[in-house]
């Protein structure tokens, strides 16, 4: 009797620990570390199609400081730390594809990634191509190695003279359309010297192969910290330019995700705590605290 009464509660404890067995789980739930409240519901996850099921991937040229660089061989950096907690807000992990910058747009409307993380500027011809989730302001400084024996305090000072920008990025744009005003103006125009990476544009100005070089404002600060007694801000101009993430166009679901993502972290104070991290000036926010 007893015997059988042992059986009948093995019985029960085995169905019981199989309805409540991980094994049940279906694809997409979230880790027993996860935050459940950060699982996106089955209906807004299958608005989007990724690249990799349950990540985020992502393009990015990690040569820009403080926003995205390698320190012992880890990618590291705002834009790399935000992403990761827009991720976390998602549900989901990131796949991180590294790049030279000019060749991030073509990666995505390939769909080899999802989106482009990479400070990237929000250019009229860029937003004509790509959707942009808008998260920071930034401004522009022209960078020269110390003492400026050239006496370089603006762009017109510039004229006539070899100025290094990373190819594709902002800055190329921006000389291209200030020599066109030199050359209205009967003015020598600016020798562009358009370079792979932005650390390649900081070691032609370091080698005298450039006068001088166009930097991010908080890139320009930042450089200055990290290579002290080497270069000099001979002018820091308000751009009124934004940055963004990138997505391919008609891609509003998972932009609209992304962008909800932002927000929160906005609303927890993460997105602040890193900007202070980065030492990114509290001004370059597009959002009130």
């Amino acid at each position: 009797m007893k015997l059988r009464v042992f059986s009948a509660l093995m019985t029960v404890w085995v169905v019981l620990l199989t309805a409540c067995s991980g094994n049940t789980a279906t694809p997409g739930t979230a880790s027993p570390t996860a935050d459940a409240s950060a699982q996106p519901s089955a209906e807004t996850a299958a608005d989007y199609k990724l690249v990799t099921e349950g990540k985020l991937t992502y393009g990015v040229a990690a040569t820009y400081p403080p926003f995205e660089y390698m320190a012992d061989e880890q990618y590291t950096g705002f834009d790399i730390e935000f992403m990761e907690a827009i991720a976390r807000e998602l549900g989901l992990e990131v796949e991180i594809v590294a790049m030279n910058f000019d060749g991030l747009i073509p990666a995505l409307q390939g769909k080899r990634i999802d989106l482009i993380n990479s400070a990237m500027f929000v250019t009229e011809a860029r937003a004509a191509q790509v959707d942009f989730i808008k998260y920071m302001g930034i401004g522009r400084s022209i960078v020269v190695p110390k003492g400026n024996k050239l006496g370089i305090a603006s762009m017109n000072d510039l004229s006539g003279k070899t100025v290094a920008v990373t190819r594709g990025a902002i800055e190329e744009v921006y000389v291209t359309e200030f020599n066109a005003e030199l050359k209205a103006e009967g003015k020598t125009e600016i020798d562009i010297l358009a370079l792979p990476t932005a650390n390649d544009a900081v070691l032609a100005t370091e080698n005298g192969r450039a006068e001088a070089f166009l930097h991010s404002s908080p890139g320009a600060a930042y450089l200055l910290k990290e290579r002290e007694g080497v270069f000099e801000i001979a002018q820091t101009m308000e751009s009124g330019t934004q940055i963004g993430i990138a997505v391919n166009k008609g891609e509003t679901a998972l932009a609209g995700a992304i962008e909800e993502a932002v927000k929160t972290l906005v609303e927890k104070g993460i997105y602040h705590q890193l900007m202070a991290k980065y030492n990114l000036p509290a001004e370059m926010s597009l959002f009130n605290r």
